[in-house]
């Protein structure tokens, strides 16, 4: 189960981002512990659906609920990922909890984000939106980490009854991850040839 501490950090941003009524799902190692792979996370990822022009908006509504920019400029940008990291401090604890907001950029998030799946987190005490499997698959594939890239392996092997292979295999061809999923099918199913793409 995640960090008392990230939980409390994912529970603070949520009810911040809500009110705003923009599509919002949560991403990164929460998510992965919502498909059945739990694992140790030190921070919150959040994919945003607003583009960079209406950062502001969503500024305005966290800072009151006590989180601050990790650093100047509060958002950057990574490759094509517009990014705003920002810090918050639990009540009665000496250390911040990072929250990354990553804002949709490319038409796959905003599809991705359409996807999303409402689920209960054990240790949470409101609902949230997390990406589909499929999607989260695709974004650590993206991501190209090697954590990234075990993960993904993990939630193929915990989920394949479940994943939806059409879709997956659809935007593999698209993002031109033939390679990457290879990898991956290969650590989950070594005995099998991974789905054409």
């Amino acid at each position: 189960m995640p960090g008392e501490m990230v939980l409390a950090a994912l529970r603070q941003v949520w009810t911040a981002l809500e009110p705003l009524d923009i599509p919002i799902a949560v991403m990164g190692g929460l998510a992965v512990s919502a498909w059945g792979h739990l694992r140790n996370t030190q921070d919150v990822d959040v994919l945003v659906g607003v583009e960079r022009a209406r950062f502001d908006s969503v500024l305005q509504a966290v800072r009151p609920a006590g989180f601050r920019p990790k650093s100047r400029p509060v958002l950057f940008r990574i490759e094509q990922q517009n990014i705003a990291q920002l810090l918050y401090t639990p009540p009665d604890i000496q250390w911040d909890i990072q929250v990354d907001l990553l804002l949709v950029s490319t038409n796959y998030q905003k599809t991705a984000l359409n996807r999303r799946v409402t689920t209960q987190l054990s240790g949470l005490d409101i609902p949230i939106a997390v990406l589909s499997c499929e999607d989260l698959i695709l974004h650590k594939l993206i991501a190209g980490r090697v954590i990234d890239r075990a993960d993904a392996a993990m939630l193929l092997r915990e989920n394949r009854d479940e994943i939806d292979m059409d879709y997956l295999t659809d935007w593999i061809r698209r993002l031109a991850l033939h390679s990457e999923f290879a990898e991956i099918w290969r650590e989950a199913f070594p005995s099998e040839a991974p789905p054409a793409a």
